[in-house]
């Protein structure tokens, strides 16, 4: 599901730059897309590590699924955007991972 990933690459990048006012309304969007279309009720960063990130995720039928994404891939957005590099084995946004919608 692209959107999912989508979401993610911005909450990375919404998580590195707090104050940054467009990635937080591109995250918003993004969790709108996945409400709305894909019928998620929840969806998280479950756990870091070296090469990926998983992200569980709840939809309307009752039914949970965790996915994972090479970590490499998710980063790419934010060093693109602001040629950083990140070096870091933290994961992005501990204190509001979830998206409610």
């Amino acid at each position: 599901m692209d959107a999912l990933f989508y979401w993610l690459q911005m909450k990375w990048v919404s998580s590195a730059r707090p104050d940054d006012g467009a990635a937080r309304e591109t995250l918003l969007f993004f969790a709108q897309i996945l409400s709305e279309d894909h019928e998620l009720t929840s969806f998280e960063v479950s756990s870091v590590d070296a090469g990926k990130v998983h992200v569980t995720y709840d939809k309307v039928d009752g039914s949970t699924r965790t996915v994972w994404f090479d970590r490499e891939a998710v980063e790419q957005l934010n060093r693109d955007m602001f040629g950083q590099s990140d070096d870091t084995d933290d994961e992005p946004g501990t204190e509001d991972e979830e998206e409610l919608v």
